[in-house]
Parts: structure tokens; sequence; C-alpha cells
């Protein structure tokens, strides 16, 4: 019975340390497993406390000398993986002035979460509909108050406007009007007509603004992965004709700031981890295509006059290296843009979509504290 029992905490733990550390490529259940492993890293202490019982009750019954060694490092490791990530965030919340809960932290993964105050058609393109889901702060607005334009994530093909649903309470709570944008997918390819969407949103956000009390010099893009890389290409290349907005509505599409979380800025660099994603997304692929792959990369649009950018990324990224965004800061820093990078070492891709997870509090810190200092709500 010692024996089995070794073997099976001996065997769970090593299961733990793959699922942790596994690689970019690994089915989506796995790469999911490793992101809540690696946001609810305190939950590993269970299985290192009870391995460690059971190397403590292996050295003192008749067991293979290498089972009591193996059951001792399996509780050592998993401990450390346990205590790691949740002591890097606490390290940077303390460094940035940020907040953690430890309540949050042990509440349930996906919690409660409102549904948009309207949903309206902001555009028809080629007999697509383009919707958006506006949520609105409690009371009156005295003064008109500033937007956050969401757009969501998925690889450019999939994902609905329906994520923003989990930042909705954060932004209203503060003041902010919240709108979550339609964008088109492929296939078809919409590599030139996906940015065009989101500056479509934008016209129409700016033309509708006083009807839903907004002040339309005070926008926001905000995107996760695909949704920050056309965040910023939209918010960076605002008058750019090469990239005219798709509903054909002509004007302004500047926006006050930009949010950009786990998003590549360069695509050429980006396709040599995910060249079949871009080839769909552009309809190209990059060799013979380089100047349309430049033309919708980000970094080529960054100038001095490129508005506030928060850049959030996840050191331990295996579907967006933080190189990515590591580049973008380095760009915007050339031309003297105003930015911030804020890079969590343990965290992947996606790390905030946990509700109580410790990335998405220092997340919601990071992002409370460049509203306040860009875009502040009067």
């Amino acid at each position: 019975m010692p024996t089995v029992l070794a073997l099976l905490h001996i065997l769970g733990c090593v299961l733990l340390a793959a699922v942790f550390f596994a690689p970019a490529g690994v089915p989506t259940l796995v790469h999911l497993l490793k992101g809540i492993l690696r946001e609810y890293s305190l939950v590993m202490l269970v299985p290192a406390l009870l391995t460690t019982l059971v190397a403590l009750w292996c050295a003192h019954v008749d067991v293979w000398k290498w089972l009591r060694w193996g059951s001792t490092a399996s509780a050592l490791v998993v401990g450390v993986l346990a205590v790691w990530p949740a002591a890097s965030a606490w390290r940077m919340a303390r460094a940035n002035d940020l907040p953690l809960d430890l309540r949050a932290y042990l509440r349930p993964l996906v919690g409660a979460r409102p549904l948009p105050s309207h949903t309206v058609r902001f555009a028809e393109v080629l007999e697509r509909e383009l919707h958006a889901d506006i949520f609105l702060p409690q009371g009156a607005p005295s003064t008109p108050r500033p937007a956050v334009l969401y757009l969501h994530g998925g690889g450019w093909r999939g994902g609905e406007r329906a994520y923003a649903r989990a930042w909705a309470d954060f932004f209203t709570a503060k003041g902010y009007v919240l709108i979550a944008l339609d964008y088109r997918l492929f296939p078809p390819a919409t590599g030139m007509s996906a940015p065009g969407d989101v500056k479509c949103g934008i016209r129409w956000v700016k033309d509708h603004a006083a009807t839903h009390g907004i002040d339309p010099s005070r926008l926001v893009l905000f995107g996760e992965s695909a949704g920050g890389h056309l965040a910023m290409l939209a918010g960076y290349s605002a008058g750019d004709s090469r990239l005219p907005s798709s509903c054909g509505a002509s004007g302004d599409t500047s926006v006050a700031a930009v949010i950009s979380f786990y998003a590549p800025g360069d695509l050429v660099a980006h396709a040599a981890h995910n060249a079949d994603t871009l080839e769909g997304f552009t309809g190209a692929p990059l060799d013979g295509h380089r100047e349309l792959y430049e033309l919708l990369s980000p970094i080529h649009h960054i100038g001095r006059r490129s508005p506030p950018t928060l850049l959030l990324h996840g050191g331990a990224d295996s579907v967006v290296p933080p190189e990515a965004s590591q580049a973008m800061a380095a760009r915007l820093a050339q031309f003297g843009g105003p930015h911030a990078l804020f890079t969590l070492p343990y965290a992947e891709h996606g790390f905030d979509i946990w509700d109580g997870g410790f990335g998405r509090q220092l997340a919601r810190g990071r992002v409370g504290h460049f509203l306040q200092q860009h875009v502040p709500v009067e």
C-alpha cells in the first residue's frame, strides 16, 4: 500500500509540473489548465502537503529507497511551483503600489457578469451587421464621460464582444462607459477590413457620443491579444488613408489612449510563431507580401503623435512572446510617446480572464492607474 500511494503521488506531481511548464502548441485544454495553475498556484500547496505526508510515512515503513527520495523531491518541486507565481505577484504588487485581495483570489474562477445596458447596430458592411454592446455607469452624468472601446481576442478568427462583460463592472464603477465592438473575423481574410471596422466603430461612437453621455475627445481603445493588435493598429494609424474606415464614414478616428494586453505588434516577427494564422488573417503568406504585413503591423505606425499606451504581457506567454510588447515599448520610447510596459514574469497568455486571479487583480490596478493618469473621469 505505501508503495502504490507513493507512486501515485509522484505521478500526480510530475503531471502537475508537466502542465505548469507545458510548451507552445499543446492542446487547448492543456494550455487552459496551465493558465489556471499559474494564476491559482497556491492550490498546489494541497498536493505538495499531501505528498510531504506520504514522504514522511514512507520514511518509517518498508519501501524502496528511491520512493522515499522521489516523494520528497516531488513535494518540494510542487511546493516551489505553488509559491513562485504568488510570491512574484505579491512582489510586483508591492513594487507598484497595487492592491491584492486574497478573498477575491478564493472566489470562483468565473463569477456573475453584467449584461449590457444597450446593444446597437453600428454598421452593415458587405451584408454583415456589426454590433456594439454598451455598458453605462449608474446615474445620470453631470458632464460627458470618457469611454473605453473594447476589442476581443481570439486570433482574428474567433472570440466575441461578450468577452467585455468580464471588465464591465470594473470600468463602469470608475465612471467609464464601456463599449464592446464587433469586427469581422476570418475566413475570408480580414487583414484590411478588421482595422477599418474598428475605425468605423470609433467614428460611430464619436457621432453618437451625446446620446450616451460620452466625451468624444476621451476615447480609449482596449484590446486583448488579437484585439490588442487591432487597438494599437487603429489607434496609431488614425488618418492613414491606406487603412480607412470600412463603413465609409469620414472624419476623425483618433483616440486619447490605447491599452493592449499580450498582443503582437510586428506581424513580420510574429509570423515566425504563427504563420498559418497570419496567412489566414492577411490572405497571403509573408513571403512576397512583406509590405502588407508591415502595413498591418502597429509598430510601423508609431510616431510622435501616437496616443499614450499601456502594454501588459505575461513573461511565460507561449502564444505571443513577451518580446512583442517589449519591441513596442522600445519603439514608443524611440519616438518619445508616453507609454508603460507591465510584465508578469510567471503569467501565461490570457492571464487576466479568471476573475479572482492575481494576474487579473494586477492588470486592473495598472489599468486604473493608467486611466487616472491619461484619461481621468472628471
